[in-house]
Formats: structure tokens, C-alpha cells, sequence
């Protein structure tokens, strides 16, 4: 980069200038004065660098500053804006943030293209790191040709950090917020789902199998005398008759099923990809887990199921409590038999 330099003022013999200074080409022109003093491109640039809060600089075509402003030395942690001089990033910054910036700024330089309030990190050699908003633009002599960068930076470090601590709150807020729908959706005492979670996930998963054409299985499971546990042993007992049967159902379901306890005494298992097959094979089952709990269990009461199941067409109509209320007619049909 050529740096302009700036004549002075014409002086005659008399020691009068004539209020005029010597032109580019040798010729007198009247003087360019501010208020108070003489006012040039040079006093103008030196004002700037020397006032400006932003982070002002000229490099040339290695990269390396020809001038920086003040702030942008305080930056650095130079006492001088000189000390910069003939230095480059990598003098001041860590390898990676320095490595992209040369990069940045050689095309740049190759293409002409400027780079217009691009955000970049700073890692500094010690390890902290920092934000600015950046333009460059290539700094060209006057005959037009490419000669170096000019660049200005603003430090934005504050605002990304508020930015990240806005992000943060958000996730948590957000992770949150899916940790309370969840509970809203989770039976309490078994945890599984109850009818509201069943009826969300549910109508997800009937969706599911229509749209890939398979049958959805339902099962409606009555855990038979929970009144009479309740009346007798309490509602201890009886709680632990309902968590006994969540533990049942639970063992026999697969990631892609869904159970839970829409009522008192009653649950509901939705079987994905299921056919007529699979549905008796599931109640056996759970028959037998049954059998196997009360055989082991220290409990003066034994746990009973009724099952009732439907299979749903995937070509059918009808919502997914529409199916439970399938399910809930075949299992009262089949728990009416059995008593009789």
C-alpha cells in the first residue's frame, strides 16, 4: 500500500502562503481549512483510527497490517497501534480462527468480492475466545489494482453470549415444557399411559398403519376384583394389584406397541403390525405371566384378567377410542361367558 503524501502549504518570501497550497501538479490552489485547523485525507484518517470504538484495519496482499485504529490495538493488547505493523493473525489469534481469516482474505483479494458483516469467532492463544460482526473489502491502490484488505470489525461478544444464554433458556424451557406434557400423559401409579397419552399417541399410531396399509391390534384388559382387593386387604393392596397388571402388559409389549390404564380397573394395549395370530398369541402370554405372578407372588389375593381384543382394517373408519370401545364390547362378551 502507498501511503499520500500531503505538500504543505505554499509560503512566499513574506512568509504569506496567500491562502493557497501547492496542487498535485505544482500549482496554487486556495486551502482546504476546517474550523480551526487544516483538514486533509490524512488528519481525517488519523481522526478516524484514533476515535473510532470499532476495530479498523489495512493489510496487505500477505495478510500482514500496514495500520490499525486504536481500539483494535487495545484489542490486542498492544500499547501502540504501531506494534502491529508487519504482523499478522497468527501473531495474535489461534491457529484455527487465523488459518480461515488468511484464507478469507487471500480470496478476497483474488476475486474482488467483498464479505459484508460476516459473524466470526476469535480463538485467541490462550484459549478465550471472541465475537465480531466483520466486513472487508479489497483495498486497491489508484490505479485500481488489488493490493491489500481493508477490513472493520465490531466486538458482538456480549450479544452472543446473551444470544446463547436466550438458546439455553429456550432448550431448557422446551425440554421442560416435553417433560410436563409427558407426566400429563403418564398414569401415576403404573407408569404407563393414560387415556389422554393413549388417545395422543394412539391416533399417531392408527395414522401409521393406515398409511402403510397394516392391521392394528387392541386389546382390552380388565383386572377382574379390584373392589373387592380394595374392600378387603385396602387400597394398598389394591394398588399393588393395578401395578402388578401394568407390569404384566408391560413385559409383553414391543418399542413400536403402546400401553396404558385409561381407567380404575382397566388398560389398553395397542399391537402394531398385528393379524388375528398375533393377537392370541399376546393373550396367551399374558395368561401366563399371570399365572407365573400369582405363583410367586406373596399376596393373599390373586391377580385375574379378562381380554378382549379387536383387530382393526386399516381400510376401516373410525377413531382410536372407536376401537377401544371394539375391544371393550369383546372383552365384556367373553368376561360375561365366563361368569356364566
Amino acid at each position: 500500500m502507498r501511503l499520500r503524501c500531503v505538500d504543505l502549504p505554499w509560503v512566499d518570501e513574506d512568509h504569506s502562503s496567500g491562502g493557497r497550497e501547492v496542487g498535485a501538479g505544482g500549482e496554487l490552489v486556495p486551502l482546504r481549512r476546517g474550523p480551526e485547523e487544516l483538514v486533509d485525507d490524512r488528519y481525517l484518517l488519523d481522526a478516524l483510527l484514533a476515535n473510532t470504538p470499532d476495530h479498523v484495519y489495512f493489510k496487505d496482499s500477505e495478510s500482514r497490517f500496514l495500520r490499525i485504529s486504536d481500539a483494535l490495538a487495545g484489542w490486542l493488547g498492544l500499547s501502540d497501534p504501531t506494534e502491529a505493523i508487519g504482523r499478522s493473525d497468527f501473531d495474535f489469534f489461534g491457529a484455527e480462527h487465523s488459518r480461515k481469516a488468511f484464507a478469507d482474505e487471500q480470496l478476497l483479494m483474488q476475486t474482488g468480492t467483498p464479505l459484508v458483516g460476516i459473524e466470526e469467532q476469535e480463538s485467541w492463544a490462550d484459549g478465550h475466545q471472541t465475537w465480531v460482526s466483520t466486513t472487508k473489502v479489497p483495498l486497491r491502490d489508484r490505479n485500481g489494482s488489488v493490493v491489500g484488505v481493508f477490513g472493520i470489525s465490531r466486538d458482538i461478544t456480549e450479544r452472543k453470549r446473551a444470544e446463547r444464554l436466550l438458546q439455553e433458556q429456550s432448550e431448557r424451557l422446551a425440554e421442560q415444557a416435553q417433560t410436563l406434557e409427558r407426566l400429563a400423559s403418564l398414569d401415576e401409579l403404573t407408569g404407563l399411559y393414560n387415556r389422554r397419552g393413549l388417545t395422543t399417541v394412539g391416533a399417531q399410531v392408527l395414522h401409521e398403519q393406515r398409511r402403510t396399509g397394516s392391521s392394528l391390534g387392541v386389546l382390552f384388559i380388565d383386572l377382574d376384583g379390584l373392589k373387592e382387593i380394595n374392600d378387603r386387604y385396602g387400597h394398598r393392596a389394591g394398588d399393588q394389584a393395578l401395578q402388578a397388571t401394568a407390569e404384566v402388559i408391560r413385559a409383553q409389549t414391543r418399542p413400536s406397541d403402546v400401553a396404558a390404564r385409561i381407567g380404575g380397573d382397566e388398560f389398553c394395549l395397542l399391537i402394531s403390525d398385528a393379524g388375528a395370530e398375533t393377537l392370541t398369541t399376546v393373550i396367551a402370554r399374558i395368561d401366563a405371566a399371570v399365572h407365573d405372578h400369582n405363583r410367586g407372588a406373596d399376596a393373599p389375593y390373586g391377580v385375574s384378567l379378562s381380554v378382549g381384543s379387536f383387530l382393526a382394517d386399516p381400510r376401516s373408519p373410525g377413531t382410536i377410542n372407536d376401537l377401544i370401545e371394539q375391544a371393550d364390547a369383546t372383552m365384556y362378551q367373553r368376561k360375561t361367558r365366563r361368569a356364566s
